[in-house]
């Protein structure tokens, strides 16, 4: 999809903040994560150039952080932080799970041969519908993604903010868009990532959807840690991610794995109106 360009004004006012907000982070997220066992979930979306541009991440910016991961022997798989949730192992401290959004081609010309080079595992939550101002993956590139050891999960048919359609509606975008990848893949189809995944993008209807649908686990874009299940309502479908950006400074990304900008969540809760963009 073409990315979007924000208005100088907000690129530097979204930049100042989420540098305020990580630079707090990163000096209390030690004190913060002293207790209970913690690990997180990163999101990427599209992989080149772009001038104010925050979900198009370039190659080199891709490839150091995919380096610190493998160096510092952070990454795990999508398996690892399911029996994590579900208290049956423990994880490295500051345990990092690679999530990409959408199924831009970049993934297979720019992400793919990263993740290879580094020996990162990932999860592809792929469209299953080709929306317009949408370019997706074609199903032979999805296939041979999953052979290179990607997990691949849906991300939705249309891409629209699900919890503001109706039941049948709903039904559709997380069942249908599970079978349609499912037989691409040859394979089962076991987790979901809500498109935008604000508050107003989410619900306990949409997370008892997925449950009904067969997924094990469902992700929001609501910033925060992951810890273990506590067997709450809808839990394991209302899991919290971090977004990755472009334009933020190198130090950032290894203190973000760590906790940094966990505090982000508060402008989650509170300002998810004016969050999204308009092709995110």
């Amino acid at each position: 999809m073409a990315e979007y360009s924000v208005s100088p004004n907000r690129w530097v006012a979204k930049k100042a903040a989420r540098l305020g907000v990580g630079m707090f982070g990163a000096l209390t997220h030690p004190i913060a994560n002293a207790g209970e066992a913690t690990a997180r979930v990163i999101t990427y979306h599209r992989f080149g150039g772009g001038q104010r541009t925050p979900f198009n991440v370039t190659a080199e910016r891709f490839e150091a952080e995919m380096a610190h991961l493998a160096r510092t022997g952070r990454a795990v798989t999508l398996a690892d932080i399911e029996s994590f949730l579900d208290g049956e192992r423990d994880l490295p401290r500051g345990a990092v799970l690679v999530t990409i959004d959408d199924g831009d081609p970049s993934v297979y010309s720019i992400a793919l041969p990263i993740l290879r080079k580094y020996g990162v595992p990932a999860v592809l939550y792929a469209l299953a519908g080709a929306p317009e101002g949408y370019e997706v993956l074609t199903p032979a590139q999805l296939r041979e993604i999953q052979a290179e050891g990607v997990v691949i999960g849906s991300h939705s048919i249309s891409h629209r903010s699900l919890a503001k359609l109706p039941a049948s509606e709903l039904l559709i975008e997380v069942r249908d868009s599970k079978v349609r990848l499912e037989d691409i893949l040859g394979s089962a189809v076991t987790s979901i990532a809500y498109p935008f995944g604000t508050l107003g993008d989410i619900s306990r209807a949409v997370a008892a959807c997925s449950e009904e649908a067969g997924y094990r686990t469902g992700f929001t874009s609501l910033h925060g840690p992951l810890k273990r299940l506590r067997g709450e309502p809808n839990e394991r479908f209302l899991l919290s991610r971090i977004k990755v950006e472009s334009g933020d400074p190198a130090w950032l990304f290894p203190q973000l794995c760590s906790g940094a900008m966990d505090g982000w969540r508060a402008v989650d809760m509170g300002l998810h109106k004016l969050q999204r963009p308009q092709l995110v």
